[in-house]
């Protein structure tokens, strides 16, 4: 049976380069400075690999950050949805039905009222969601 020995190699280093391997082994919390030359040599010969192991963790950091924050977003839209849902529900539902002359009066000042609407809330947006309010206002004004 073979055993699993371990070959010896010297290394020859300047005096600079030698301080540099203690100070490093030492920052990095190595058990001494062949520790950490041991450590360099081996990440070298996984070269790409490594590199592309911690490329790819940040990637997936990345992806699950979005993620999260697209789950956030549609969570917010679901709860929007239901709470339109359910307005219309009772607004519609409690509105009374009015012969034809009322309810022409009642939609020229609904729609008085909705462009005043409109207005209020573009004044409190920014950016271009201002720009497509606005567009909607000067839409409704036309109708």
């Amino acid at each position: 049976m073979k055993k699993n020995t371990t070959k010896m190699r010297g290394m020859r280093l300047s005096e600079v380069t030698y301080k540099a391997v203690v100070q490093a082994a030492k920052a990095r919390d190595f058990a001494s400075p062949s520790a950490f030359m041991r450590a360099a040599v081996e990440k070298e010969l996984r070269g790409a690999d490594a590199t592309l192991d911690e490329s790819e963790k940040r990637i997936s950091a990345s992806l699950e950050k979005y993620s999260k924050q697209i789950r956030r977003v549609s969570n917010g839209q679901q709860a929007l949805f239901a709470y339109v849902d359910a307005l219309a529900k009772v607004i519609l539902s409690s509105l009374p039905d009015t012969d034809e002359d009322t309810r022409r009066a009642a939609v020229a000042r609904g729609k008085l009222r909705y462009t005043r609407f409109l207005k209020s809330v573009g004044a409190n947006m920014v950016g271009d969601a201002q720009a497509a309010l606005s567009e909607l206002v000067d839409r409704a004004q036309e109708e």
